[in-house]
């Protein structure tokens, strides 16, 4: 709110304005306290002395706190522009000013209320007012509206009708997306980042915005683009890139990306980026690039599942010495018997292609046993022609993965 006019003085509320004081023919060394000028003012047969007053008491409690002042400074405002007393600028200016004291309220009804008055003064709205209009209407639930005028004003910028710096966009930005209208907000978002380029939290959303139009190669292009620009630092965003990469369809350039960001230390070799990085190989179908992934993550955590995961991985390669040596290292480990059955069916695979027959024999044995595996190590024991053992039966399970 601008400066009212007058000094106040704290203590007694007192002050000085030659503009009433000479409309009321005062001298100017008389002084009135607030509440004589509300007293006087419904006896004031001037015009202009009655809305001049009326519009400086709005302002005086407009600078106070709580909702009886606010009460007062819009009762007051209103006066003072529904007189005939002020001229249509000052009437333009009054009605402005009730207007910012509303929004900044949260009044918004009444808020675009005091705009309709002000263009009935015949005042021109600027793209801020225009912008305040969008957001109340977002405020007041009235969807189209908002999004109506939100898109004349962005088209004014496109157009270069008008100028709009980035808190309008923002503001724009704001509408459009809470109301998901994602098109607009990519287009929006673009014109954030050609007055900003630098800023690349810009990027970041623009690439968020494409996500939310199901679209991630944009997503993971936009990403990419800022990082070759050298504009991301934080690793949470070179993880997020990777990701988004993957999602688009593209493991292997997601996996080779943060294959590099590793080997620059731009992402902490911790576990769970392991798992990503044999994830995303996986993916891509580079089985050899996925078990390195996978062994490094062993050196952090040694999990049965983990050495069961690599021993599969062996096998895809069709790799028997080193899927046998796996699954035997992992059982080292106390076995749950949910992974008894899995493990010795993975032994059992790699005993038969070593030509370990017996050991093949026992393994599926064993596989078929307990749950999990059952019926993939039937299958071995039907080819091998070895009768499975009464599943009713109480047996030990023997042999390198032989439980807790």
């Amino acid at each position: 709110m601008c400066c009212l006019g007058g000094v106040f003085e704290s203590v007694a509320d007192q002050y000085q304005s030659n503009e009433l004081l000479e409309a009321k023919g005062m001298s100017s060394s008389t002084v009135k306290s607030i509440s004589e000028l509300e007293t006087d003012l419904n006896s004031l047969t001037d015009a202009y002395a009655k809305d001049s007053t009326a519009r400086y008491l709005a302002r005086y409690y407009a600078q106070k706190n709580g909702d009886k002042n606010l009460k007062k400074s819009i009762e007051y405002y209103e006066k003072a522009i529904s007189g005939d007393g002020l001229s249509v600028y000052a009437r333009q200016a009054t009605a402005l000013e009730l207007a910012a004291l509303l929004y900044v309220n949260e009044r918004y009804s009444a808020f675009l209320q005091s705009i309709e008055s002000y263009l009935e003064f015949g005042g021109k709205l600027k793209s801020e007012l225009m912008i305040q209009q969008a957001l109340a209407h977002y405020y007041l639930h009235h969807k189209k509206t908002a999004l109506e005028l939100a898109g004349t004003l962005f088209k004014g910028h496109l157009n270069r009708k008008m100028t709009l710096g980035l808190q309008d966009l923002n503001q724009l930005l704001f509408i459009f997306y809470n109301l998901n209208d994602f098109l607009n907000s990519i287009q929006l978002q673009k014109s954030i980042i050609e007055l900003d380029s630098y800023n690349y939290e810009h990027w970041l959303r623009l690439s968020k915005l494409y996500l939310k139009k199901n679209n991630p190669q944009k997503a993971a292009d936009t990403l990419l683009l800022v990082t070759q620009k050298g504009l991301v630092q934080d690793q949470a965003d070179l993880l997020l890139m990777c990701e988004l990469l993957v999602k688009s369809g593209n493991p292997f350039v997601g996996a080779r990306l943060l294959q590099q960001f590793f080997e620059k230390f731009s992402v902490d070799h911790t576990l769970e980026n392991y798992d990503k990085l044999f994830r995303y190989w996986y993916l891509a179908q580079e089985l050899t690039a996925a078990t390195a992934a996978l062994k490094q993550s062993l050196t952090l955590n040694q999990d049965i599942g983990r050495y069961l995961d690599l021993a599969e991985l062996y096998y895809q390669q069709q790799d028997w010495r080193a899927m046998n040596e796996t699954v035997k290292l992992g059982c080292e480990n106390p076995l749950q018997n949910k992974q008894l059955s899995r493990a010795n069916l993975l032994l059992g695979i790699s005993e038969l292609k070593l030509g370990n027959l017996e050991a093949a024999k026992q393994a599926f044995i064993n596989a078929s046993a307990i749950g999990g595996k059952i019926k993939q190590a039937v299958a071995y024991l039907n080819y091998l022609k070895v009768a499975r053992l009464d599943p009713q039966q109480k047996r030990e399970i023997s042999g390198p993965c032989n439980g807790p």
